[in-house]
């Protein structure tokens, strides 16, 4: 295994920075590019870090602390920018600064067009350097601040092999005449529009086990799902962490009579109760008034 030491990156965080970063980039005829989200944790996600890199440096740049429109100018202006899987980066990047990549070139794709057995970033880093890339922080709130430097130096890892990559691909696939086919495919990719989140009000319909439940059940687990993602806007978390898919439809299948009943349900914990206990209550009261299974109360 190699023995690697990650190059520490430049944080930019202030507006300074982030110009002295426009103007080291403006002499760069290609970019490495990666961001980070925090959909994991919030209703609504944001860009949180844009990681860059040249064959020398490796920038964090904070879109939280600093505007960084300036930035643009040089990522849009038609040089090459360099991603792995950059469709979903495409995507947020035009969504909150309205930014197109025309010169893209995405190592995830070359790898496919290539063959590779490992598609992922870090099967072909160890495979090209021997390193194997650390995933503590995969699921970090990238949101929060302040950031640790070890953050930083895990978040810059996505950009800092991929000049590299990038270049052996680019001969692999001339030598095997497949360039127009992947430019093709990075075409369409830098196209890529950002999809709108629309909450769907059936999307309940497609939970394991709901096809399954009586109409009373299907009752109580339609309003389940409206209430968890109204309380899921309200608090800013992802619906998943307001209350997990699985418990709501074991309630609306067990329809429980008391909230000791409820309480002994898998994924019921006081955190859900206090979010939405008063929506299950309502929700399983409402299945009791129709004849289907009694309220929930407190037992004696």
């Amino acid at each position: 295994m190699s023995n690697h030491i990650p190059r520490i990156p430049v944080h930019v965080a202030d507006p300074a920075a982030l110009q002295r970063l426009v103007e080291a980039l403006r002499r760069e005829p290609v970019l490495a590019l990666d961001t980070e989200s925090n959909s994991f944790h919030v209703y609504k996600e944001r860009v949180c870090l844009i990681q860059l890199s040249t064959a020398a440096t490796d920038y964090i740049v904070d879109p939280i602390a600093v505007d960084v429109r300036p930035l643009g100018e040089v990522l849009c202006d038609g040089r090459e920018t360099v991603l792995h899987g950059a469709d979903y980066d495409v995507r947020c990047l035009w969504r909150e600064y309205g930014w197109r990549l025309p010169r893209l070139f995405d190592t995830m794709v070359a790898a496919r067009r290539l063959g590779r057995p490992g598609l992922g970033l870090s099967a072909l880093v160890e495979a090209k350097f021997g390193v194997r890339m650390s995933k503590a922080h995969q699921r970090s709130d990238w949101g929060r601040r302040p950031l640790s430097r070890e953050q930083l130096v895990y978040a810059s890892l996505d950009t800092q092999f991929l000049l590299a990559i990038a270049e052996e691909f680019k001969a692999e696939l001339a030598a095997r005449e497949l360039t127009g086919q992947a430019e093709a495919e990075f075409q369409r990719i830098a196209a890529a529009v950002p999809r709108e989140r629309v909450f769907d009000t059936e999307g309940w319909r497609k939970l394991k086990g709901a096809g399954a439940l009586d109409p009373a059940g299907k009752k109580v687990l339609r309003a389940l799902w409206l209430a968890r993602e109204a309380r899921a806007e309200q608090e800013d978390r992802p619906p998943f962490k307001v209350m997990g898919e699985p418990t709501m439809v074991e309630v609306a299948r067990s329809r429980p009579a008391t909230r000791a009943a409820l309480e002994k349900i898998s994924g019921v914990t006081p955190q859900v109760l206090r979010r939405l206990g008063e929506a299950i209550d309502a929700a399983l009261r409402e299945a009791g008034q129709a004849g289907q299974a009694g309220p929930v109360a407190d037992a004696p």
